[in-house]
This record gives structure tokens, sequence and C-alpha cells, in this order.
């Protein structure tokens, strides 16, 4: 899994890829990504609700884009759940 070196620059990786999905003309799919991303307070909920659109915005659009978004989004993905369903020690 591809390694952040802060949670800023985790965020900026995101912002990226919407950024490029509304490019490529996957508008909806960024707005969905967008969405999501907004409801990050800090809280495992806020992930958590990310979390829901990440998979939404797979299920939905993951067919129609480009391997590399597609790609990035399962990493981004992979991240979030983590953050979602970690345990404390």
């Amino acid at each position: 899994m591809k390694k952040y070196s802060s949670n800023e620059e985790f965020f900026d990786a995101i912002r990226v890829l919407i950024n490029h999905l509304e490019q490529c003309g996957h508008a909806e799919a960024a707005r969905d990504i967008r969405s999501g991303f907004a409801c990050m307070n800090g809280l495992t909920d806020g992930w958590a609700l990310f979390l829901e659109s990440i998979d939404n915005v797979l299920a939905v659009y993951g067919h129609s884009l480009p391997s590399e978004h597609s790609s990035e989004l399962k990493t981004i993905r992979k991240i979030v759940k983590k953050a979602v369903y970690r345990r404390s020690a």
C-alpha cells in the first residue's frame, strides 16, 4: 500500500484525483468523491462516510474510470478502510 508522510499529503492526493477525474470527463464520480471527502471531520464517522462514497463511486463508475484513476481510488479506499476499522491495542 502506498505510504503518505502526512494526512495533508494524503488529502492532497485525493484532491488531485478529484481534479483528474473532472478533467477527463468523470464529473459525477468526482462530485461524489468530493461530497464524501467533505464529510471528513477527523472522527471515525467522517472517515466511514468517505469510505461509503468511495464504495459507491467504484460500484457505479468503476468500470468506466481510466485504470490509473481506478487504481488510485482503490489505494485511497484501502487507507480509508484501515482508518475506519483500526483497532486500539
